[in-house]
């Protein structure tokens, strides 16, 4: 790992490493993830666990509550998060659906707020998960957002896409075509290509591109996206991003 600062380079991708994998892993598993010697994980690990950045349990390692500590600190501190969670509550379709606020992160679409509405959908987007940018609403919205240049970039970094279930993008032409169908029409739609029987609308935050790629997205089963539904719902996704683009540049 090329750093100035190795001891923290390896230290914040073992924290990583953790945070993907979800899961207590042993010392010879985070060995093998991180191409590091067993003895440098150990070491590694005893440094964390005393910042309460790592714990043990049953001999392997998992997340300390430090982490949720930092993790809510920051959220805190965020106007954004909390403007999204003051406005979402009173869009006058969207209140009652799952929505969702995110950031993109390389090609992955990390989480940083969700407001849960009265249908009820189950949904795996705990807050600070990430996601493939690709087989979300939220992160076509944002990779659309982007100067060409940029998704270039990004794009060539893809040696493959993940495949989540039937329709999920199989190639990256797919994907292209895709993103030019939601600058066209403003909005993004993850159409049963993350989960099966689930639809999401997606909208990114104006302006947001240059610095922090952000958006916000509806959440409901495939079943129930009528067409008046879907347009009622763009328009107060649209709504919230401008609101999020305000309270941002403020």
């Amino acid at each position: 790992m090329d750093s100035r600062s190795p001891a923290v380079t390896r230290a914040v991708a073992l924290v990583e490493e953790l945070a993907r994998q979800r899961r207590p892993l042993g010392i010879a598993e985070l060995a093998r993830s991180l191409d590091l010697a067993k003895s440098t994980v150990a070491n590694l690990c005893t440094a964390l666990e005393g910042t309460h950045m790592i714990r043990r349990v049953d001999g392997r390692w998992s997340l300390g509550y430090k982490v949720v500590e930092l993790g809510q600190a920051f959220l805190a501190g965020t106007d954004i998060v909390e403007e999204f969670r003051r406005t979402a509550t009173t869009l006058p379709v969207g209140a009652q659906e799952t929505m969702l606020l995110a950031v993109l992160d390389g090609l992955e679409v990390v989480y940083l707020a969700r407001h849960d509405g009265s249908q009820p959908i189950r949904l795996a987007s705990d807050i600070g998960r990430r996601m493939p940018a690709g087989v979300t609403a939220l992160g076509k919205a944002m990779l659309a957002s982007l100067p060409d240049d940029e998704l270039d970039e990004r794009l060539a970094g893809i040696a493959e896409l993940p495949v989540l279930t039937p329709r999920s993008h199989r190639t990256i032409e797919e994907l292209r075509r895709d993103l030019e169908l939601t600058r066209e029409r403003g909005h993004s739609l993850d159409d049963e290509q993350n989960t099966e029987g689930v639809v999401c609308v997606g909208v990114a935050v104006p302006g947001s591109a240059a610095a922090t790629p952000t958006a916000v997205s509806a959440t409901l089963l495939a079943a129930r996206l009528t067409p008046e539904l879907r347009e009622s719902l763009v328009t107060d996704l649209t709504s919230l991003a401008r609101t999020l683009a305000q309270t941002a540049a403020l």
